[in-house]
């Protein structure tokens, strides 16, 4: 129970203020707990940062796992990834990796995981409905694309960039629906 208040006021402050924010000393004040119950928990900062990574990195497997289960796994990549929040909390552990190379490996691990379990659900998807090999995204190359494309109108939001979006947002959305035919076999909706 005290770890979870403690690895929630890191996340908030890791949303509101940056991964910088997070010292012991800002979590136990966003929290409500004295810094030696959180020193208690956490040993170290990077402790808790590998303990928040992990966290966030688990439930962003079950979020995937269960997207991926449903009849479009396509369009339930993109809007995983396009989830502001969670989006942005993974951009700040990657801007963090930069400065704190012990979350390097963490993020590479769980990247890995989930970038498999994606190309799995897509290979299934895809052989079902005779489209395997069609040209130009195979189940990894739409994997990379689509969670890329997210992070990036993610960030630019972040940031106050707008311009582009609507356009792409629609281009994925086209490239989205050129992929939905039924698992019979039924006509292909090609982009031009």
């Amino acid at each position: 129970m005290t770890q979870a208040i403690i690895l929630d006021a890191a996340e908030r402050l890791m949303l509101e203020e940056g991964y910088a924010a997070v010292t012991t000393r800002r979590v136990a004040e966003c929290s409500g707990l004295k810094p030696p119950l959180v020193h208690y928990h956490f040993k170290t900062t990077d402790y808790l940062l590998t303990a928040l990574y992990r966290r966030g990195a688990e439930q962003s497997l079950q979020r995937h796992a269960s997207a991926l289960a449903q009849d479009d796994p396509l369009t339930a990549i993109w809007r995983v990834n396009a989830d502001g929040e969670r989006t942005a909390l993974a951009l700040e552990f990657m801007a963090m990796a930069n400065h704190r190379k012990f979350i390097c490996e963490e993020i590479s691990r769980y990247a890995e995981q989930i970038r498999a379990i994606q190309v799995a659900a897509l290979e299934r998807y895809l052989c079902e409905r005779n489209l395997c090999a069609r040209p130009p995204f195979g189940p990894l190359a739409l994997s990379v694309m689509l969670a890329g494309a997210a992070r990036a109108l993610v960030m630019e939001k972040g940031v106050g960039i707008r311009l582009g979006h609507p356009e792409l947002n629609a281009a994925i959305a086209e490239l989205l629906q050129s992929y939905c035919v039924p698992a019979d076999g039924g006509n292909v909706n090609v982009i031009a």
